[in-house]
């Protein structure tokens, strides 16, 4: 039994086994089809999500476990006034792995308290996203072989993003990675430095840009995440830190014809959708990649056997 609560937990070489198992599903889907038969797991969100939700649900689906969901809180007994931990306890004794969700930082260590089974964790505050990293890391692994020595540039609003956040945990497990940014800040943070020790990376600092249009010819991949309108009170303020970072198809003449576009969606006004039809788009198949990713997060942390047997054939991942 495993739990995956944070990225930082994974050694490289338990991430590229995964890699290793991510690359048998896809090659034999069907060797897969039953290695979850008999055993039951358990969504449980408590903020919105529709990509992490639904792959977590299809990845167990297709794995041969059933899956109960909890995906509106207002349909338990949080609204009566239960308390979290006694909700996630109780979850804890009808299935044999929970995926959970919260707004809330540094909840899963206490939500693991209470729980006798796997936890993996499906986004926590704006700190913590370790499948969607995962999502991540294997898309550049399968597109550039390696992860080692790659210029890396985020843009967006790193500081707030889990994702953004998540990704550069991910990547100091790696070696020689330089990481370029465009920083968007809310109002409440403008003119503030970007805190140094979280674009660190193994003792090298990031290296900064005033804007995208800056970045984007320094770079072999760039990783977009949304300028948070929701934070913002003047819609000026907004629109000067979207500029910033707003990626757009006449920008990618600026780049290396081999530039990768990443983000993990859902996107906004940050990334055009004229970038879509473009060889750089890679966002899409990294969405793709999402219900692979997470069935081999399932099979790691409930310790599945993959040579189960399995019946006829089914579409590929």
């Amino acid at each position: 039994m495993q739990d995956l609560i944070s990225v930082e937990d994974l050694s490289r070489g338990e991430i590229e086994n995964l890699f290793s198992t991510v690359d048998h599903l896809r090659r034999t889907p069907d060797v897969f089809r039953h290695a979850l038969a008999g055993r039951v797991v358990c969504t449980l969100f408590f903020e919105p999500s529709t990509r992490t939700r639904l792959g977590f649900e299809a990845a167990a689906h297709r794995l041969g476990a059933r899956v109960l969901s909890v995906s509106d809180m207002r349909n338990t007994r949080l609204e009566l006034g239960e308390s979290l931990l006694d909700t996630t306890r109780m979850v804890g004794f009808y299935c044999d792995a929970v995926v959970a969700r919260h707004v809330e930082d540094g909840v899963m260590h206490r939500i693991k308290e209470t729980v006798r089974v796997p936890l993996i964790n499906a986004g926590e505050g704006q700190i913590r996203h370790p499948s969607q990293t995962l999502i991540d890391l294997y898309t550049l692994h399968e597109h550039f072989g390696a992860i080692d020595n790659l210029h890396v540039g985020i843009a967006g609003g790193i500081r707030y993003s889990r994702a953004a956040k998540s990704l550069i945990a991910g990547l100091r497990k790696f070696s020689n990675i330089r990481l370029h940014l465009v920083d968007a800040v809310q109002e409440m943070d403008e003119g503030t430095e970007f805190p140094r020790e979280l674009g660190e990376l193994n003792g090298v600092p990031a290296l900064e840009y005033s804007s995208m249009k800056e970045m984007i010819g320094h770079v072999d991949v760039v990783y977009v995440v949304r300028v948070q309108q929701e934070k913002f009170t003047d819609p000026a303020a907004y629109q000067r830190q979207l500029n910033k970072c707003r990626l757009h198809r006449a920008l990618l003449s600026r780049a290396s014809p081999s530039l990768v576009v990443m983000h993990c969606l859902p996107r906004a006004d940050e990334l055009d959708t004229d970038i879509d039809d473009t060889p750089q788009n890679k966002y899409f198949q990294q969405a793709r990649h999402g219900v692979v990713v997470r069935s081999a997060v399932l099979l790691r942390c409930l310790d599945a056997d993959s040579r189960r047997g399995a019946f006829g054939r089914g579409k590929s991942w």
